[in-house]
Order: C-alpha cells, then structure tokens, then sequence
C-alpha cells in the first residue's frame, strides 16, 4: 500500500533516472523516506488491529455456527418430508 500511495509515486517519479525511459535503482529505494507515526501510535494501531481482527474471528464463528444450524434445520426439515 506504501508504494501506491501518493507520497511514494510521487517522490519515485522525481526521482527516477533514464532519459529514454525512467528507471529506479537500489540508491533511490534506500533513499526512500518511509513516514512512521510515534511508536506509542504504532501501539495503539496493533492494539486496534488485534481487537478488530479478533472481532472478524467471531465473526466467522458466528456465521459457521449459524451456516451448520441451517444445514441441521433444512436435513430436518427434508427428513420430515
């Protein structure tokens, strides 16, 4: 997502070499200023993500249990029939 973004195309794009077709190498990646926020920001953002992703966890249990208890209702159901 870094390099797609705005701040990096931009910053490859002035500074790509090549007068027939722009070229990047290995001084201008390492070269490449990479923003980070503070790392008690950088904390609260996997603090964050971790609760999110335990969120989706149940989630997806949620939506088995739910997906199996309708297979038992409709193998009921067809049982009866």
């Amino acid at each position: 997502m870094f390099f797609g973004s705005g701040y990096s195309i931009n910053y490859l794009s002035g500074s790509s070499v090549g007068a027939t077709m722009n070229n990047l190498n290995h001084r201008i990646l390492n070269n490449l200023p990479i923003p980070l926020p503070p790392l008690p920001e950088q904390h609260r953002i996997v603090s964050k993500i971790n609760a999110l992703l335990s969120l989706c966890d149940n989630l997806e249990q949620n939506l088995k249990n739910a997906s199996d208890k309708q297979t038992e209702i409709f193998n009921s159901v067809l049982a009866k029939v």
